[in-house]
């Protein structure tokens, strides 16, 4: 795909899910550690996870990349039209963005990003969303400095027994 920084972005492969998986749950914990439960975090299991990844990674309506640094993957983005029920489908959609914590600040981010809005440009999407956890001010920084911005739509995730309220993002291609 494309080479940012000193990341390679690249499509994942099915046998980098554990790895994807471990990723999640270690951001998961150092992200939102008293945004959310703890017990809740405390559970994350990543084995758990690399099953779902696994298939993620070869649906054929998702794009999962990661980032490279050397032979190590330090993080990964999924891509895919939006799943907002009132979204056209001109609208592609970061389900999920997430870096290594010890690869914070260190351009792992900003090279999936790149990546995406490239693919979803390419595509011909004409806006990328994604959701954000509310109380989660590093993130929303972060995805302001990328060019998106809060787009008004909130909403209330209660799927994990908790509530998460979440903000949607959006930048225009």
């Amino acid at each position: 795909m494309s080479k940012t920084a000193c990341y390679l972005i690249r499509k994942a492969s099915e046998h980098e899910a554990t790895r994807i998986a471990g990723i999640h749950v270690a951001a998961w914990r150092a992200a939102y550690r008293g945004l959310i439960p703890d017990d809740y975090l405390d559970s994350l299991d990543p084995l758990q996870r690399a099953v779902t990844w696994k298939a993620l990674i070869g649906a054929p309506e998702e794009l999962v990349m990661v980032a490279v640094r050397g032979t190590r993957v330090a993080g990964f983005c999924s891509l895919q039209a939006s799943r907002d029920p009132a979204a056209p489908p001109e609208i592609a959609e970061i389900s999920s963005l997430y870096v290594e914590p010890r690869e914070w600040r260190h351009g792992a981010g900003s090279s999936l990003v790149a990546a995406a809005v490239d693919h979803a440009t390419k595509h011909r999407f004409v806006a990328l969303t994604l959701w954000v956890l509310a109380t989660n001010e590093r993130a929303r920084q972060f995805y302001a400095a990328a060019g998106f911005e809060p787009d008004g739509t909130e909403k209330e995730d209660r799927r994990l027994g908790f509530p998460i309220h979440e903000l949607r993002y959006r930048r225009g291609l």
